[in-house]
């Protein structure tokens, strides 16, 4: 993509200052902007956000389903989901990233964050996918807050 269709697009005014939300992002752009022409989305940074985020919310639901289809094949699904990832079956599956974990653009800044009815769940959310959610921040330059922290 070439620098002043980018600027045009992602540069976002705050008091008269213009902020890249994507300014710490390593990702390929022309890869996210083609998926998002052939599906027919805007392009703009709201949609650029929710497209990225939307695709690591939905690996981190499959990645919750195949836990799940592990788990139930054991004879003891819950000692099996503890051993292994910290947490009881019952917890991993209350876990609903697509419908838990909201966003916002906010200064220039992409934020996520749990919604106010998933915030009892923080401990299983970082327990599960606390790793996948550092390395998506690392790689996006977007800000995910808990309880008052930032990854």
């Amino acid at each position: 993509m070439n620098q002043s269709l980018y600027n045009a697009v992602f540069g976002v005014e705050v008091g008269g200052q213009v902020i890249d939300p994507f300014g710490a992002a390593n990702i390929d752009f022309n890869k996210v902007i083609g998926d998002m022409k052939l599906g027919g989305y805007e392009i703009s940074s709201l949609t650029v956000a929710e497209f990225i985020i939307l695709h690591q919310l939905d690996d981190m639901r499959k990645y919750k389903n195949n836990i799940m289809e592990a788990a139930i094949g054991n004879e003891n699904k819950d000692e099996f989901c503890r051993n292994k990832y910290g947490i009881s079956f019952k917890d991993i599956d209350a876990l609903e990233p697509t419908k838990d974990i909201e966003w916002d653009l906010k200064s220039g800044q992409v934020i996520l964050f749990l919604s106010h009815e998933a915030q009892y769940k923080e401990d299983a959310y970082m327990k599960l996918f606390g790793d996948a959610l550092q390395l998506f921040c690392q790689e996006t330059g977007f800000i995910y807050t808990k309880l008052g922290e930032s990854l």
